[in-house]
């Protein structure tokens, strides 16, 4: 598999190739799915939602150069994904891996997102509530995948039907959000 836009998060990909990374570090298409998760509960501050791309360690860098380039790419993609939430196509093709076939691996991203919730899970209470079947759809994508008999691939019909769901579900975060903070629009 491969993806389609290889300079997206360059630096970061280089450093979890050079086996200096903590052994568990999320994959490019995790990441997307954990920071749109994110974004769409309102986001988190950088010292919550950064141990969870390396699985709660610690990453050892080569220099302060490099440091500063992964950790300054990871901020710009938290950036652009939250920027994406009104979009079109908040899961674009971009983000996953595609096969030889011109199919899309969403497995690793579905399973990004729901390291989201359970990140944050107090705001995705009113998902649960009022657009259950579009969690459930993009949450059984994690599932689904892993056990088709294509391997895991999407074609970019599911792509859209994911993305249908996708914004659905940040309309409802947002309203949830909205809820929560109706002073801050008036400041």
């Amino acid at each position: 598999m491969t993806y389609e836009n290889s300079s997206q998060l360059s630096w970061f990909k280089a450093y979890a190739a050079s086996g200096r990374a903590p052994r568990w570090t999320m994959e490019p298409a995790d990441i997307h799915g954990f920071l749109t998760g994110l974004a769409m509960a309102g986001g988190l501050p950088e010292s919550d939602w950064m141990p969870w791309i390396w699985s709660g360690e610690t990453p050892q860098f080569a220099s302060r150069e490099e440091a500063r380039n992964v950790l300054g790419e990871l901020r710009n993609f938290e950036a652009q994904i939250r920027r994406s939430l009104t979009s079109y196509r908040i899961l674009t093709a971009v983000a996953l891996p595609r096969s030889e076939n011109g199919q899309f691996y969403a497995a690793d991203w579905a399973e990004g997102f729901l390291q989201a919730i359970e990140a944050n899970p107090e705001p995705w209470q009113k998902a649960v509530e009022l657009a259950e079947a579009s969690l459930t759809t993009v949450l059984a994508s994690c599932y689904h995948n892993h056990e088709d008999s294509n391997g895991g691939h999407i074609s970019l019909d599911r792509l859209d039907e994911l993305n249908y769901h996708l914004r659905h579900l940040n309309r409802i975060m947002k309203s949830s959000v909205d809820d929560v903070m109706p002073g801050a629009r008036a400041a």
